[in-house]
């Protein structure tokens, strides 16, 4: 089972907006982080897609601001408390250094170990499925 990621216009096209409403979104809210490969296409993952969804729903649905639906997904934030390495692999101790500080020079690594976390998320959500199946 592959991990899907979203190009920016099928992103675009699934959420019904303008690609340039996808890249202003990315400026404002710090939720929306892309992968990019060397040429500086975006990559969505799913969690990503998600957050979108939830922006997307927030200014379109309910009518909020920029300000408000900023304030609304912090409240989520806050609320979830967790993030999805930590709720699904909770024996994991999180790295010292946030994500923001890891430099250019190491993205290669982080690709790679970002590449290998989905791989065993999904080994573990394979072997869950057939334990489940064989109880």
């Amino acid at each position: 089972m592959a991990y899907k990621v979203y190009r920016i216009g099928e992103a675009a096209k699934i959420l019904d907006v303008k690609t340039s409403v996808l890249r202003f979104w990315e400026s404002e809210f710090k939720q929306i982080r892309p992968k990019r490969t060397e040429t500086g296409q975006r990559y969505y993952s799913e969690k990503d897609m998600q957050t979108l969804q939830k922006i997307h729903s927030l200014l379109y649905d309910q009518g909020m601001t920029i300000i408000g639906a900023k304030k609304t997904l912090q409240q989520l934030n806050k609320i979830e408390n967790t993030t999805p390495i930590e709720s699904e692999l909770p024996e994991l101790k999180q790295p010292n250094k946030p994500i923001e500080t890891i430099t250019e020079n190491s993205s290669e690594l982080y690709d790679t170990l970002f590449e290998i976390y989905n791989e065993l998320k999904e080994l573990h959500s394979l072997l869950h499925s057939t334990k489940q199946n064989n109880e």
